[in-house]
């Protein structure tokens, strides 16, 4: 096991190593690249920073931009890269963004750095998987709790076992509700972090047992035979994404806010109507940001992982998602119990209410 974990380390590694080179682990500015505000004049149109990820739930930012629904609506994108909501996190104390959208990583947003949920904009539970190689005795138990017949392995097969995906990440919830469906703990297995492709990698190399992935590499290892041992589906723990503002922003900015989300729902709008315009804007979206899929993985992103539309919007309560996962990170001590309040204290209905007229 101790050999496996350092060829793990050394991979990792070399990957962060080549990350590093290429910037993707840091916040950057866009003008021209993964999602950009290109070369429009827009006047004296105020900015608005928006922190992007190399993710579906980023797509209607690139939709807005691409068909110019931002300067329509008053306002102008300037795009902040990250690769993932860790990163965002992170770049919320210094002011780096004042926009964005999350997931599970929302609880730190608004318990630790004190912003704001005030949209739900898309059901992110589609694609959110653990997976096996087809040989694994992981694969060869299913059903071990009856509650959860579609779950795979047992305690048994599970403990003990290496398990890579993106800690502080939906695919952290994943995994950590499958130990609990299973009887076990964190404890009882070794967690590796790493972003999802070198996870992938990692698996396909045998330097770890199980890897906790999220699309459009989850998909791309299902194509591929990799076993799906649990899902966010499978579990039943619903989940969505949501738009996260600073602090600041949200004190200070509400009328470009409002705005800004009129616009996202233009864009959730359009995208659900068209689902094929949708997986090869995706597929575009994906490619250009360095993550290898397909068009048929694409397809089934969209159709799995829908957007919530204007419509749906409004018979939504926002934030409860949140709430969960907040409960859930306390009960696994990855969120201090003192900090749980502010979740509910940072989740505000009254900008969508304004942009969307209910």
């Amino acid at each position: 096991m101790k050999k496996r974990l350092i060829a793990l380390m050394l991979t990792m590694g070399m990957v962060l190593g080549l990350a590093a080179c290429g910037g993707g682990g840091s916040a950057s500015n866009q003008s021209g690249g993964n999602a950009s505000s290109g070369s429009r004049d827009g006047g004296d149109l105020p900015v608005l920073k928006v922190a992007v990820m190399p993710f579906l739930n980023c797509l209607p930012v690139q939709y807005m931009i691409e068909n110019g629904l931002d300067e329509e609506n008053g306002f102008k994108i300037e795009t902040v890269y990250f690769a993932n909501g860790t990163a965002m996190n992170e770049a919320l104390a210094a002011d780096q963004w004042e926009v964005g959208t999350l997931s599970a990583a929302a609880v730190n947003s608004l318990a630790i750095y004190g912003a704001y949920c005030i949209a739900d904009i898309g059901h992110s539970e589609g694609g959110l998987y653990t997976l096996v190689s087809e040989d694994s005795p992981i694969a060869e138990v299913k059903g071990a709790n009856p509650s959860y017949p579609d779950v795979y392995g047992d305690a048994d097969s599970v403990k003990g076992a290496v398990i890579a995906t993106q800690t502080g990440t939906i695919s952290h919830l994943n995994v950590n509700k499958w130990l609990e469906v299973l009887g076990l703990t964190p404890d009882d297995v070794e967690l590796v972090s790493m972003d999802y492709p070198s996870a992938y990698q990692a698996l396909k190399t045998g330097n770890c047992d199980v890897a906790a992935l999220n699309p459009p590499t989850s998909y791309t290892a299902e194509s591929e035979g990799y076993v799906v041992t649990s899902s966010l589906s499978s579990l039943d723990v619903p989940q969505y994404d949501s738009i996260i503002v600073s602090n600041k922003a949200f004190t200070e900015r509400q009328d470009v806010l409002v705005n800004y989300v009129k616009a996202f729902f233009q864009a959730t709008d359009a995208l659900q109507a068209d689902p094929e315009m949708a997986a090869s804007m995706l597929y575009d979206w994906y490619t250009s940001n360095g993550s290898e899929t397909t068009l048929d993985a694409c397809a089934t992103e969209i159709e799995t992982r829908p957007f919530v539309t204007s419509e749906e919007a409004k018979g939504i309560t926002i934030g409860e998602s949140v709430k969960v996962t907040g409960e859930f990170w306390v009960s696994q001590e990855l969120l201090e119990e003192s900090r749980y309040p502010e979740i509910a204290t940072h989740i505000d209905d009254t900008i969508i209410k304004e942009a969307l007229g209910f």
